[in-house]
């Protein structure tokens, strides 16, 4: 089964369009994705290679706030607490083919979502979802299928003029998540996920103890504080344990702090 990173999810309070000016601000083309009409959400979008970066935000309450949707749930319980990214969800060729690999391992998961929202220019985007059913506290990612292999959707979306070159030939490198026990956390996704085994180190800094683990071709780094201070220890308290920053290879031009979440 081909597991890649597809995109991040970053819960802002704020219009869509916000998010996409603050990028354009520093030069890269972030772009309006459109209305997600049966969940009362709507986002904007950044694409960075093969995956992007998602900005969402309650457009009508009366119909999030009322959504069978995992990922609508968790926004509109969350965005209480404050901005920052929220859920990391992943791509593959058969969604079908997945959900019987999880079940196999013991896993339940929800039924198969459909999913569609429609884009600036009117047309229809459609796409299937998949989430565990147990997922305490979203700790644990999600998956989608687009119903057509990468580089034809890469090519349209070229077409479309939604990608901005300077990004085209980036990636997603990694995505760094807080934990309270990093070990623990890589352990729970490598039962879901195929991945590496976790390199377990120090930071740089001496600030908190790491377990990296490799899903496809994205490092995911859970960050578990060894002191009271620092970002980790600051976004745990918060938010839980939720991703916080990415990191882009090669690297943005600098880094940028962005409604509550760090891009580099």
């Amino acid at each position: 089964m081909n597991i890649m990173l597809d995109h991040i999810v970053h819960f802002i309070k704020a219009e869509p369009a916000a998010a996409a000016a603050a990028w354009r601000e520093h030069g890269y083309k972030a772009i309006p994705g459109g209305s997600h009409e049966n969940w009362g959400t709507y986002n904007s979008l950044l694409y960075i290679g093969h995956s992007y970066l998602e900005f969402l935000s309650i457009e009508k309450n009366h119909i999030a706030s009322r959504t069978d949707n995992p990922l609508i749930k968790q926004l509109t319980e969350e965005i209480r607490l404050g901005e920052g990214i929220g859920q990391i969800c992943f791509r593959t060729n058969n969604i079908e083919e997945l959900q019987g690999e999880l079940t196999g391992k013991g896993f339940e998961t929800l039924p198969i979502f459909d999913g569609s929202r429609k884009r600036a220019d009117g047309s229809i985007l459609s796409w299937k979802m998949l989430f565990l059913k147990e997922n305490p506290d979203f700790k644990y990612p999600f998956f989608i299928d687009w119903g057509m292999e990468d580089d034809i959707r890469f090519e349209e979306l070229r077409r479309l003029g939604l990608i901005d070159e300077k990004l085209a030939a980036k990636k997603i490198a990694a995505v760094y998540i807080a934990s309270k026990d990093c070990e623990k956390s890589a352990a729970a996704w490598q039962e879901i996920i195929p991945a590496s085994k976790a390199d377990v180190y120090i930071s740089s800094d001496g600030k908190e103890k790491r377990a990296a683990i490799l899903i496809g071709s994205v490092n995911i780094i859970f960050c578990q504080p060894l002191y009271g201070d620092g970002r980790a220890m600051e976004v745990l308290r918060k938010r839980g344990e939720k991703p916080f920053a990415v990191q882009v290879a090669p690297g943005l031009e600098k880094e940028l702090s962005l409604f509550e979440g760090l891009y580099f």
